[in-house]
């Protein structure tokens, strides 16, 4: 999502991958909107490839994936929508860290 004035990107769109990711993606999200970040999700379910698109068009500063690897896992990948660089993080630390990235924009 674009920022008021319109001069960059912000916000979060979580990205999920088969049935135990979306759970997973849901709960995220509810987690994200409570520590007042602003978060959106897919809730068509679509292919990632189309997630990603609707983050990128709509403006989105990052993508959180969570796929069948990343549950297991315990972690989610933190993706830069400007720059594409990608980084996992471990889901404990994910609120905090975005809290963080999100009052540094």
């Amino acid at each position: 999502m674009q920022t008021e004035d319109g001069t960059g990107r912000e916000g979060y769109y979580v990205i999920t991958l088969g049935d135990e990711a979306w759970l997973v993606g849901l709960k995220l999200l509810a987690e994200l909107r409570e520590a007042g970040i602003v978060a959106e999700i897919d809730y068509r379910r679509r292919s990632m490839r189309a997630q990603m698109r609707t983050a990128d068009n709509e403006g989105y500063r990052y993508a959180v994936i969570i796929g069948e690897d990343e549950v297991q896992q315990g972690t989610a990948t933190l993706r830069d929508m400007d720059s594409g660089e990608q980084e996992m993080i471990p889901r404990s630390e994910l609120i905090s860290r975005l809290s963080a990235e999100d009052e540094e924009a």
